[in-house]
């Protein structure tokens, strides 16, 4: 499941009939949220020990379980990171960073991901809407928008 295209994840693991994530995405962030780890410091900054999620990506794939809230987000990073294709696609990367840094243009990202693949913008709605409530715990787990940035683009490469 890991470092495998974006379609193909959906493909073998998909959550559901007919909703296009790959089953790993909706796992981890349905473990982070029911393990509350929405108000732990350092979410997503704070790695989990790089061992911790070698073993954690080991089970995830012979389906065990395992209860470590910054393994598990690391282990989201990391199938983020082996993704062969970024979330935004290549063709359409540099059209959604130019959209990004010119302010009268950001109106056209919205445009820009209503053009996604579905698989891709399904992805990163899910994992928006997780970032989101991270955020607005922030005051808790320090994870400002700020902070999420600097995480999620390195981990997106965006």
């Amino acid at each position: 499941i890991f470092g495998i295209p974006l379609e193909n994840a959906v493909n073998v693991s998909r959550v559901c009939d007919h909703y296009d994530l790959p089953a790993i995405i909706h796992r981890c962030i349905e473990y982070l949220e029911a393990k509350d780890a929405l108000t732990e410091e350092g979410i997503y900054r704070l790695s989990g020990s790089s061992a911790k999620v070698k073993i954690l990506k080991k089970r995830f794939n012979d389906d065990e379980e395992f209860h470590d809230v910054h393994a598990i987000a690391g282990l989201l990073k990391m199938w983020l990171r082996e993704l062969p294709e970024n979330i935004l696609t290549e063709a359409m990367l540099g059209d959604f960073l130019n959209s990004i840094r010119n302010q009268s243009k950001i109106c056209e990202v919205g445009r820009l991901i209503s053009t996604l693949p579905l698989a891709n913008y399904t992805l990163l709605r899910s994992l928006c809407a997780h970032l989101i409530r991270v955020i607005e715990n922030s005051d808790k787990n320090k994870m400002t928008l700020k902070n999420i940035s600097i995480v999620f683009s390195a981990t997106l490469g965006i």
